[in-house]
């Protein structure tokens, strides 16, 4: 089982991502803004960071900034989504992101290309406890396009 920080300042935004994580049996940690999530990642040392692009205050390009400038962070992953049209991989890159999924998000295409970052990380010797893997079933719950 994976630690994964959802950092989001929409609320609706980190309980998708924490219901999609945990359905895979992950322990989800969630932060509202970019400040906040920084004094988690060092405080919870995650398996993976998936945060959000557009937030008050501290963004996430900025708090990606922090993160890699730490030396307790590093080989996090870091995977920026965002909806804002602005973001794009190459200043995704620039501030330390490891990947970018633009939303909205396919559930199981996402959990799909998020599994290689943590295998990565397995592999350099980190400390993972688990690549995101479905239930046996293979099943993903649908995603629900009024919502």
């Amino acid at each position: 089982m994976a630690r994964i920080l959802v950092v989001d300042d929409r609320a609706e935004n980190r309980d998708l991502l924490r219901v999609l994580f945990g359905y895979f049996g992950h322990d989800v940690t969630m932060s509202a803004n970019g400040a906040d999530a920084v004094r988690a990642a060092l405080a919870e040392s995650p398996d993976l960071v998936v945060m959000d692009i557009a937030m008050p205050g501290i963004d996430g390009y900025a708090a990606a900034r922090l993160m890699r400038s730490e030396r307790a962070l590093d080989g996090v992953p870091l995977v920026a989504v965002s909806a804002t049209g602005s973001a794009n991989l190459e200043l995704v890159r620039e501030a330390g992101f490891d990947a970018f999924y633009p939303l909205p998000i396919e559930p199981r295409d996402f959990v799909a290309r998020l599994e290689p970052l943590l295998r990565e990380r397995d592999a350099a010797g980190d400390p993972t406890r688990s690549q995101l893997r479905g239930r046996s079933d293979g099943g993903v719950p649908a995603a629900r396009p009024d919502r």
